[in-house]
């Protein structure tokens, strides 16, 4: 009866750990501190490099440090302007463009990111779903950026 519920409990999302073969640079960003070591320790146990900032000033700092692969948001953090500290960020010349993954208990909001072709992963919050939005948003990354350098060339 006891692995009847297991299997229940068993993530709708497979993770493939070979997606995440290479180290990827994890920038999380959220205010509560249980919360990022939870995300911190199923990112490190995919080998993932984690930093972890609790507000826009600390990920303003680690962005400005490295740029990171992909940077997971809380949109939820009470305090924390999300969307403006990422509009300054992409605003910025300097710093190039990088994946982020926001975190949202709000259905609604979730709609309205996924409209406007960002990564986003419901709370409360499960890590297979995490690691195969980062693995996922790595390779749209990577595609971009083919993509890019390819008009690029052909334009030279």
């Amino acid at each position: 009866m006891m692995l009847a519920r297991a299997e229940k409990r068993q993530p709708s999302v497979h993770y493939e750990p070979a997606l995440l073969s290479r180290i990827v640079d994890v920038l999380v960003v959220h205010n509560d501190e249980p919360v990022r070591r939870f995300l911190e320790f199923h990112l490190r146990r995919a080998g993932c490099h984690v930093r972890l900032a609790a507000s826009e000033i600390a990920a303003s700092a680690h962005i400005l440090e490295a740029v990171p692969h992909v940077m997971v948001l809380d949109i939820d953090a009470r305090g924390m302007k999300c969307f403006e500290f990422l509009a300054g960020i992409r605003a910025d010349p300097v710093i190039p463009f990088f994946p982020v993954i926001y975190l949202t208990a709000d259905m609604s909001a979730a709609d309205c990111i996924r409209e406007l072709g960002a990564a986003c992963v419901h709370k409360p919050i499960q890590p297979e779903k995490l690691l195969a939005t980062v693995a996922s948003s790595q390779i749209s990354a990577i595609e971009k950026f083919a993509t890019l350098n390819a008009s690029l060339v052909k334009a030279a």
